[in-house]
């Protein structure tokens, strides 16, 4: 039994599915199966009670999870021991932010605030796809995130605060022919174009969200899906479809796309695991909403 093991094993159980757990682990299903069959052989018993209805754990196979559970608790606590000791005096902070959103003038304000309260927080961010950033939150690569609310709702032990929401736009590209009435675009003036999306793989939750607020709209558009915002970007700018995101994208400021304000805001929160809310984290977070507010 290994590390890989244990953690295929907790992603099984966490997606009640091995197809499931498989796409979030970036491995094949065969492959992922194999690694359960090992512990299996290696413990002499069944850990789940496989039927159609998903991956359900055996008696014994709940037993294990807890135990494997504690153990990721106990090792995380460990970790940021470690840490904090390695890191002595100095304050601070590696964070994850979706890929595309652009938080330089939330930084700059954060780093005046500090300077003029004469303290100190070291701030490093990383950007990842929404899949990645999640994963890279559950297993304690980076300290905390600024994302998505209902990215993070699902999972458990995660800590959160909430920060004020943010408005939403319609991307499309500055050759799309006018509204026929000769006024401003409007929603509506979309419902036969098709809708650029984020390949559903990577999370559901945002597509699901911006499918939600169009048909509140009474539109259901044709989707296309990518494989990442720049493709999405480059082809709104060539007119073959517009996006649905946020005034932190890069797409709000792209000279070759127009920006439509929605009537609708997505609720974020900067979030952390539970058992790493040291004082930096806190710090952290409370310190990027003052931001935020100050300047809207």
């Amino acid at each position: 039994m290994n590390s890989q093991q244990i953690a295929y094993f907790l992603e099984v159980v966490r997606q009640g599915s091995f197809t499931k757990a498989a796409q979030v682990l970036y491995t094949s299903q065969p492959s992922l199966s194999r690694q359960i069959a090992r512990m299996e052989d290696e413990f002499g018993a069944e850990l789940f009670c496989r039927s159609r209805t998903g991956a359900v754990l055996s008696p014994i196979g709940k037993k294990y999870y807890d135990l494997f559970v504690e153990m990721e608790k106990r090792l995380a606590e460990l970790s940021m021991e470690a840490k904090r000791e390695s890191l002595q005096l100095e304050k601070s902070v590696h964070i994850g932010v979706p890929e595309g959103w652009d938080v330089l003038p939330l930084i700059e304000k954060m780093e005046a605030l500090l300077s003029a309260r004469g303290e100190e927080l070291k701030m490093t961010f990383s950007a990842y796809s929404y899949r990645l950033l999640l994963s890279q939150l559950r297993n304690h690569q980076i300290d905390g995130c600024i994302c998505p609310k209902g990215l993070i709702v699902p999972l458990e032990h995660m800590a959160f605060l909430d920060l004020p929401p943010l408005q939403n736009v319609l991307l499309y590209s500055r050759k799309h022919c006018p509204p026929e009435n000769g006024q401003e675009y409007t929603v509506k003036d979309f419902r036969k174009e098709k809708l650029l999306l984020l390949e559903q793989e990577d999370t559901s939750i945002p597509k699901a969200y911006q499918l939600g607020f169009l048909q509140d709209k009474g539109i259901i558009p044709e989707t296309k899906e990518y494989h990442n915002i720049d493709s999405i970007l480059l082809d709104v700018s060539l007119d073959k479809g517009f996006a649905i995101s946020d005034i932190w994208s890069r797409g709000a400021f792209d000279r070759n796309l127009s920006c439509l304000k929605l009537d609708q805001k997505m609720p974020i929160c900067v979030a952390w695991p539970e058992n790493h809310s040291f004082d930096e984290m806190r710090l952290f977070a409370n310190l990027f909403k003052e931001s935020m507010e100050s300047l809207q």
